[in-house]
């Protein structure tokens, strides 16, 4: 790996990082999802390269600040229980907060880049 592609790997992290909790929030917000389907969903629906190791700290994190629940279930078609996550009112607050943040950030992020491209 060149220090090139070392440089875009941790920009890259870095971008990730920020909008990990934006697009964590929004899942939940379609309804309650165990930590691997979590995972699996960010990776393939949002594009997230992220580790077991970097998403159940965030979800210990949202779940102490009240933003999300949990709660194992048992189900008949898994050998044990699953730990499930749910968005709290409180959470769903702060997703919305958070969308709007993104939306006006974008929105002039993208204007500011096509205006420097012209």
């Amino acid at each position: 790996m060149t220090s090139s592609d070392k440089s875009s790997d941790t920009r890259r992290t870095q971008l990730y990082k920020g909008v990990l909790e934006l697009a964590l929030l929004s899942l939940l917000d379609e309804e309650p999802q165990y930590g691997l389907r979590i995972l699996d969903q960010l990776r393939e629906g949002a594009g997230l390269d992220l580790s077991e190791g970097t998403l159940y700290p965030l979800l210990h994190r949202l779940n102490k600040a009240g933003l999300i629940l949990s709660e194992w279930r048992h189900e008949a078609d898994a050998s044990h229980p699953r730990k499930y996550y749910a968005l709290t009112a409180l959470g769903q607050a702060e997703l919305n907060a958070q969308r709007d943040d993104w939306l006006t950030l974008t929105q002039n992020l993208n204007a500011f880049l096509l205006r420097r491209s012209s």
